[in-house]
């Protein structure tokens, strides 16, 4: 027997022991990761915690639920809602399927957009829910001297999955704040106790 041939003979029998060894564990690396539910894109406000703080989620929720059950037919009604809520609104229009709100902040207390932004996502989706016809809403957010300083917009698919019960009020105002920009005021709220 030949020396050099005792080298290429242990590294083939230890190349066929880890490929025996990375068969074995194969079926069980494909079944790491099925006992957690299937990766789920926006809203995924249903999955976070419950904790003792005041949290985005909340301030839209709560915003949002203050429109549910309204009938809110056309534009005027829609202006209408949203200042019998207390948001000062400068302007309602629609323009090529478009129905455009134009509101000034009045966050004098530091409590961020989102206390208006709610509402007035409740209250589009209670205009939709009236077979009112748009292909979103555009939020325009002004200051004092009515100077634009932030937006946001609201898709009617949104609207619709919300009044069909697919999405809850947590998941519609999700995915309305994610589309927040606003230059000076924040869209955070202070980590406040409940109470």
């Amino acid at each position: 027997m030949d020396d050099r041939s005792l080298p290429r003979r242990g590294l083939l029998i230890r190349s066929i022991g880890a490929l025996g060894i990375a068969v074995g564990l194969s079926g069980c690396v494909e079944e790491i990761g099925e006992q957690f539910p299937p990766g789920r894109e926006w809203p995924t406000g249903e999955y976070a915690p419950d904790l003792p703080v005041t949290k985005r989620s909340t301030v839209v929720e709560s915003g949002v639920e203050a429109f549910e059950g309204r009938d809110i037919e056309d534009e005027e009604a829609f202006e209408r809602a949203l200042e019998e809520h207390g948001i000062d609104v400068e302007s309602v229009e629609r323009e090529q399927g478009t129905l455009t709100v134009e509101y000034v902040a009045t966050d004098r207390d530091g409590q961020g957009t989102l206390h208006e932004v709610g509402p007035i996502a409740g209250a589009y989706a209670a205009l939709i829910g009236t077979d009112y016809e748009a292909e979103f809403l555009e939020i325009t957010i002004l200051d004092d001297d009515s100077s634009s300083v932030g937006a946001a917009e609201v898709e009617t698919s949104w609207a619709i999955e919300y009044n069909r019960d697919a999405y809850t009020a947590k998941e519609y105002g999700e995915l309305v704040a994610g589309t927040i920009e606003s230059r000076r005021y924040p869209t955070e709220v202070g980590a406040t106790p409940e109470g």
